[in-house]
C-alpha cells in the first residue's frame, strides 16, 4: 500500500487531518507493507505512525484604545437624535387626536385609514393642520344637538 493511502487511513482513524499524520522515516519499510486498515491500526499502536505534534498560534491581545473609554460620548441622551423625538411626539399627539375623532364619531371609520397614512407621510405639521385638512375636505361631521 502506498504512503499516501496509509496516511490517509491514519488520518481517518486517529480523526485529524491528513498533514497531521506523520510516519516515522526509519520505518519507511515496514509501514509501506501494511495492507489493511488494521495494519495500519498496529503502525499507529506500534508508534511508526503518528499525530504531528500540535503547534498553536498565540492570539494577539487588541490594542487597548487609551484615548476612549467610559463616558466618552459628547452630548446628551437627548442630543442624539432630536428630530426623531420631535417627530414622535407629533405624530402621537396627531394619531391621538384621529383616535379622539373617530370615537366621538367626528370622523368616519372610512376616512380614518386615509387620514392616518397621511399623518404617517408627514401632511400635517400639527393638530391644527390636521383638523384644517379634515374641515376643508369635508371630513369632519358636524354633530346635531
Amino acid at each position: 500500500m502506498g504512503l499516501a493511502t496509509i496516511k490517509r487511513l491514519a488520518a481517518d482513524i486517529m480523526k485529524v487531518g491528513v498533514n497531521k499524520v506523520r510516519i516515522d522515516p526509519d520505518n519507511l519499510a515496514k509501514a509501506s507493507e501494511a495492507l489493511t486498515r488494521n495494519d495500519v491500526r498496529g503502525l499507529i499502536q506500534g508508534g511508526i505512525v503518528y499525530r504531528a505534534p500540535v503547534e498553536g498560534r498565540r492570539r494577539k491581545k487588541p490594542k487597548k484604545n487609551v484615548f476612549k473609554g467610559h463616558g466618552s460620548r459628547k452630548g446628551t441622551k437627548s442630543a442624539r437624535n432630536p428630530a426623531k423625538k420631535s417627530w414622535m411626539e407629533h405624530v402621537r399627539a396627531q394619531r391621538r387626536y384621529l383616535l379622539q375623532l373617530v370615537s366621538e364619531g367626528s370622523v368616519k371609520q372610512e376616512n380614518k385609514r386615509n387620514v392616518y397614512m397621511k399623518i404617517k407621510s408627514g401632511i400635517f405639521k400639527s393638530k391644527k393642520t390636521m383638523h384644517a385638512y379634515l374641515k376643508e375636505n369635508n371630513l369632519l361631521v358636524e354633530k346635531k344637538g
